[in-house]
């Protein structure tokens, strides 16, 4: 789409630039009729450069990479998690991020947001401690804006 934004908005630069040159050609005179030639084509070359320009934009949106969050700084459990419990204590939680708890199937029992670094209790109610015990282990997923997103697998003690 960027592209042909692009290319439509040189084109109609071209066609302005030698209109005004046809319009300067006609109030002239027949003698600036063969600089208008010469207009004609410094407009295509300046409606290619800023083909060009338009591509080095495009490009430089898509190079905005996601940083990784280092091992040493990812969000861990203080405590083991043992079953059925109904608390859940974190370590190294990141402000801003939000931590998706999903159970051995796969489906999402419970999202927190982090207000605050540092260590964070997050508390179930019985039905998503009930749903969260499915299987042996559970899966925290962890977002944060210019970060890449990360997956903890928790095991569940009995």
């Amino acid at each position: 789409m960027k592209k042909v934004f692009g290319y439509v908005l040189s084109l109609l630069a071209a066609l302005t630039f030698a209109g005004v040159i046809a319009t300067t050609a006609n109030a002239a005179g027949s003698s600036a009729t063969a600089t208008s030639g010469s207009g004609v084509s410094s407009s295509v070359v300046a409606s290619s450069s800023s083909k060009k320009a338009v591509k080095k934009t495009t490009k430089k949106a898509k190079k905005a990479v996601k940083k990784t969050v280092k091992k040493s700084k990812r969000v861990k459990l203080s405590k083991k998690y043992k079953k059925n419990a109904r608390k859940v204590y974190l370590k190294k939680a990141m402000k801003g991020s939000k931590i998706n708890f999903k159970n051995s199937k796969n489906k999402s029992v419970k999202k927190v947001s982090v207000k605050k670094a540092g260590k964070k209790t997050v508390k179930f109610s019985k039905k998503q401690a009930k749903k969260l015990n499915k299987g042996k282990k559970f899966k925290m997923t962890v977002t944060k804006k210019g970060y890449k997103t990360y997956t903890v697998n928790v095991t569940i003690k009995k």
